[in-house]
């Protein structure tokens, strides 16, 4: 990717990627609000660029991040009131995510307290040990590779960064922090096409899959 422009600016099709992302979440009667936490340096071009020039109808603040995902994602709650009962987590360059995602997202995390999108895996998948050699093969049927949205009742999250930050634990998601206070995550369907945009192949793909959503 270019060093110059930060990946959630760059354009597919006719727009940044970014835009694609808030496109969804703006459309959503269920959304309230929206924080977007972005790289340090960028506020001012994001909110020319992208929430002015594409005139969301929503509210839509914009912050600066932290120095990794979690510590952004930390900045971003703590704007949030105890009045709001649901955040939803999602990641600016996931831009195919859809409506049907974000709102059964919504309603599970409601009933369950924890919600996060994912897909099957459909490879096979191996443990291997430092030697690079495979100790065992895991179960397929069990594995699924996890995207977002991820959403949580606000009260759950909360705490379960309140704790992370405490015990000075990274995750790899939000979901895992929920997971370490032993709590349920309730898993509903994603989709293949919900991808990370975080390489250039990913880029060509999402021009890809792009033009295959214009077709339809």
């Amino acid at each position: 990717m270019g060093r110059s422009t930060k990946k959630q600016f760059l354009s597919i099709g006719s727009k940044p990627i970014l835009a694609y992302t808030l496109d969804v979440f703006d459309s959503i009667n269920r959304v309230d609000r929206i924080i977007l936490v972005i790289p340090r340096g960028w506020k001012r071009y994001c909110q020319k660029e992208i929430i002015e020039k594409y005139r969301y109808r929503k509210e839509i603040e914009i912050i600066s991040g932290g120095a990794r995902r979690q510590d952004s994602v930390a900045c971003g709650l703590a704007l949030v009131s105890s009045d709001y009962e649901i955040v939803i987590i999602h990641d600016g360059v996931r831009p195919f995510v859809t409506r049907r995602m974000v709102i059964e997202s919504i309603a599970r995390a409601r009933k369950f307290g924890a919600c996060v999108v994912a897909v099957p895996v459909s490879d096979t998948v191996k443990m291997v040990n430092s030697r690079g050699v495979i100790e065992r093969t895991l179960p397929r049927e069990c594995l699924w590779r996890v995207q977002t949205p991820q959403t949580f009742r606000f009260s759950l999250i909360k705490k379960a960064y309140a704790k992370a930050l405490k015990d000075k634990f990274y995750g790899t998601d939000d979901a895992q922090l929920v997971e370490r206070m032993n709590k349920p995550v309730k898993v509903i369907s994603g989709d293949y096409r919900n991808i990370k945009i975080t390489t250039k192949e990913d880029l060509i793909l999402a021009e890809t899959l792009l033009s295959g959503v214009a077709e339809r």
